[in-house]
């Protein structure tokens, strides 16, 4: 079985247009509740099996609540395009716990990973807001790449039927006056990850796949 180029899928990244979210300080999730998908990984994966020393890539840090909830021995990498995440991320003085933006499904991504290799990747809406199949194919590639043998990519099933795009927005209110925030607006139903598109892209992959509940385990 032949595994996906990686000449292919850098030039096909290419075409792939850059966000503007780098050019102002953007806010997002961080002074959001956590999502019902974090909440369960959290509680139904790093809770329950008390993870230690161990490697983790946070793919949308959102408000950083999984990097405040598990265990201070674990180091974290954290990626979001929301500066205002970034920011309050850092505020919380976590130990081991580093936040840098980038967009997932650029090649900035891939160089980020670069001799980097994770026990765990988590990321809850892996397809939701790509903007193309090339783009979505670049990225599992990298991040498949990042995993350590027998480290695991987990993520929501809920979060494989998300589709939205990201959009920049000038916004008011009488507590951050004007400021910039992302706003999600309807996105490409191609970007729904259906299972069996998911169970295709792990047997190119040799990636072995498990479904329990509202969540999904991809171990290499």
């Amino acid at each position: 079985m032949t595994l996906v180029s990686t000449t292919t899928l850098t030039r096909k990244a290419r075409s792939v247009k850059k966000s503007c979210f780098s050019r102002r300080n953007y806010s997002y999730w961080e002074d959001r509740n956590t999502t019902s998908d974090e909440c369960e990984i959290i509680n139904k994966f790093f809770n329950k099996k008390k993870i230690f020393k161990k490697n983790i890539l946070h793919i949308g840090v959102g408000n950083s609540d999984l990097a405040k909830s598990i265990d201070p021995s674990n180091n974290i990498l954290g990626i979001s395009l929301s500066y205002k995440e970034i920011f309050f991320g850092k505020s919380l003085k976590l130990k081991n716990y580093k936040i840098l933006f980038c967009d997932k499904y650029s090649k900035n991504f891939s160089k980020i990973l670069k001799k980097k290799k994770f026990d765990f990747i988590i990321d809850t809406n892996l397809k939701s807001y790509a903007c193309c199949q090339s783009s979505f194919d670049f990225m599992m590639h990298n991040i498949f790449n990042s995993l350590k043998k027998k480290g695991i990519l987990i993520t929501s099933t809920k979060g494989m039927n998300w589709y939205k795009s990201l959009k920049p927005k000038l916004s008011f209110d009488f507590t951050n006056f004007f400021h910039f925030k992302m706003k999600e607006e309807k996105g490409n139903p191609n970007s729904i990850l259906t299972k069996s598109e998911l169970r295709k892209i792990c047997l190119n992959y040799r990636i072995k796949i498990f479904f329990n509940q509202n969540l999904c385990y991809l171990t290499k």
